[in-house]
């Protein structure tokens, strides 16, 4: 009897009248796990949940299957290679990658966070039917928290609003278009550095206000701060009297992020040089470099232009809540 078809093989339940069965591989015609020996432990495989995580060996495998069609699968490539990068990363965030079936072929549905924030990453490969079921039926996720959905394709913002009909959710999105540079790019050329300044990575003691200016400041982002800096991808233009005054990060899933000048040491070029050097860096270890703007935030959009990034369409942050009757 056919049962499931998990990592790329058949798998086949044969059983003896003693109720005593074992799971063989169509492929190798050898069992796999032990033997299941009561009818319960049957009924326990049959109730399986569609979503199975992978090991972290098989990271790496997954990720080189999203460079199959580029730039589209651009998201889901960088979010892996940082977690393979910097395993802290994945670790502090609790970062875990789910496929349906357990075959990296269908694509990935990754979970981060806590009780308090829940954020889910879903990145289709072969079309986006077996990860909607996935999700339809999955008890992996609690659909009673509040779920973040970082970086949602168009494909996948419909795939929400139809499971919204099915589970009883309501959708809200905001559209951020993605920009992208090659990780085989020239290096960015820039002008001395400004007078009096010198670039590091961030002081322990800047993490409050590189934290405070966050527009998504909130309970928990001072540890998603400390992180980053923890793994050498928080840069802070210093003055030679070790005050900050400019900085910027790459984030957990590997795109530039927080660009922020105060106030009183605006146009004067720092954002924009701070910008190049961690670029530059970046480009140095083969990184591509993936960036976001807001529909109406110019500023950093034209930055962007400015610096050859490619403008690759358009993702939503998805924020979905259970309807309550």
């Amino acid at each position: 009897m056919r049962l499931a078809n998990c990592a790329g093989d058949i798998i086949v339940l044969k059983c003896t009248r003693r109720h005593k069965c074992t799971l063989y591989s169509c492929h190798s015609h050898t069992p796999v796990g032990r033997p299941l020996d009561t009818t319960e432990n049957l009924i326990n495989f049959y109730n399986m949940d569609s979503l199975i995580e992978i090991d972290k060996s098989e990271w790496p495998e997954l990720r080189d299957l999203y460079k199959q069609d580029w730039p589209k699968n651009a998201v889901a490539f960088c979010i892996l290679d940082t977690k393979i990068s910097y395993p802290d990363l994945a670790e502090t965030f609790n970062f875990k990658v789910y496929c349906p079936d357990g075959d990296i072929h269908n694509g990935m549905i990754a979970t981060s966070g806590n009780d308090e924030y829940y954020k889910l990453r879903v990145h289709p490969l072969n079309g986006v039917n077996k990860i909607e079921e996935a999700l339809a039926t999955t008890k992996v996720i609690d659909w009673n928290k509040n779920v973040n959905v970082a970086s949602a394709s168009p494909e996948v913002e419909e795939c929400f609003r139809r499971l919204a009909i099915r589970l009883g959710l309501e959708v809200k999105g905001e559209i951020a278009f993605k920009h992208l540079l090659d990780r085989n790019s020239e290096h960015l050329v820039y002008k001395s550095i400004p007078h009096d300044t010198y670039i590091d990575i961030c002081k322990h003691k800047d993490l409050n206000i590189v934290d405070r200016t966050w527009t998504y400041h909130g309970k928990n982002t001072y540890k998603f701060f400390e992180a980053l800096a923890r793994n050498h991808l928080l840069f802070v233009l210093y003055s030679n009297d070790n005050n900050p005054l400019a900085w910027v990060a790459i984030d957990d899933d590997g795109a530039l992020t927080h660009l922020y000048c105060l106030e009183e040491h605006r146009r004067k070029g720092y954002a924009e040089y701070i910008t190049r050097y961690v670029v530059n860096n970046q480009l140095k270890k083969g990184k591509y470099i993936l960036a976001y703007t807001l529909e109406n935030n110019l500023k950093p959009k034209n930055l962007f232009d400015k610096l050859n990034f490619k403008k690759v369409e358009y993702d939503q942050w998805l924020c979905v809540y259970k309807i309550l009757n």
